[in-house]
């Protein structure tokens, strides 16, 4: 059975990784706004949706006014900017398609032909129902392109995570040795663990801010987590004395290596995994402490009752 002891420390390490998850994916955030990637890997979506070889019919979607509406200037100049939307809506997509196809403006490529020949006869050449099919058909390839950038995010995670872990010199077996023997430290992690709020896992920003608050809000949120993790005096960081040369940096990673290992492959399970169990945590943790509590009344209710039946004697 866990004491609330070994609870404590559990929840201290779990803070520690979630305050370094945080400060990775605002990290992250930083960079795909640098080399705006939500917005490349949407257009390279579109272009293998459509098999649009000479790039006239993706051309032609983006410059429709249902689109074109959701960025700035011209679809030529935007994509060599990379300034073109990070989201379509599917409704836009579709209905741009429809009109392309009614009007006859471009010739439409032999992936769209396919595509609405079979939705058409699904559909009865219903402008309804076919409107629906591509919409389906826009949203599984956006599912992919989904991944795609889960993917690429996942690898800039770990990177980043050992570029953290190692300037931070974030070993969490050192950190876990401290929490066991510091009551002090112990006690102040868990208190700010159970003030997390969850509104801080908002490493990335929403769609409608613009791409200088977005980069302001994950400049904070660094700012916030390192000063969290600062405040409370968990032992990370590189001493003053440690030799900063190349060669003085073997002897320290031999002696951390596996701490880094270990944080980095927790970071890498995300912020929100974090947060979840520290939730579960801190609900053990609240059932233990009233039941250690109630053992230590009845122990003293025992020991004053003998001490009365021994007076009465």
């Amino acid at each position: 059975m866990f004491n609330s002891n070994i609870l404590d420390v559990a929840i201290g390490l779990v803070f520690l990784f979630l305050m370094l998850s945080l400060i990775c994916s605002a990290a992250n955030e930083i960079l795909e706004i640098a080399w705006k990637q939500r917005s490349k890997q949407l257009e390279r979506g579109i272009k293998e949706l459509l098999g649009d070889n000479d790039n006239a019919l993706v051309s032609a979607i983006y410059s429709h006014g249902l689109i074109n509406g959701l960025f700035r200037g011209t679809y030529q100049t935007a994509s060599r900017n990379g300034t073109l939307p990070s989201y379509i809506p599917a409704k836009n997509f579709a209905m741009a398609l429809i009109d392309l196809m009614r009007t006859g403006t471009v010739e439409l490529s032999p992936n769209v032909k396919e595509a609405v020949r079979a939705f058409g006869q699904v559909s009865d050449s219903d402008l309804v129902g076919l409107q629906q099919h591509l919409e389906d058909w826009y949203n599984c390839a956006m599912d992919r392109v989904s991944g795609w950038y889960k993917r690429r995010s996942q690898t800039v995670i770990v990177v980043l995570a050992i570029l953290v872990t190692v300037l931070l010199n974030a070993d969490c077996v050192q950190v876990a040795k401290r929490l066991s023997t510091d009551p002090n430290l112990r006690q102040t992690a868990v208190q700010l663990a159970v003030g997390a709020d969850k509104n801080h896992l908002a490493a990335t920003t929403d769609e409608a801010a613009t791409t200088q608050q977005s980069a302001l809000a994950a400049i904070g949120n660094i700012q916030k987590n390192i000063g969290a993790l600062d405040g409370i005096g968990l032992p990370i960081g590189w001493q003053p004395s440690s030799d900063r040369s190349i060669a003085g940096f073997f002897p320290e990673a031999g002696q951390h290596w596996l701490g880094w290992l270990l944080t980095v492959l927790a970071i890498s399970l995300g912020a929100p995994f974090w947060f979840d169990v520290l939730n579960k945590i801190i609900v053990v943790r609240s059932t233990v402490k009233p039941t250690e509590k109630s053992k230590e009344e009845g122990s003293k209710d025992v020991t004053g009752k003998s001490a009365v039946s021994a007076d009465n004697q």
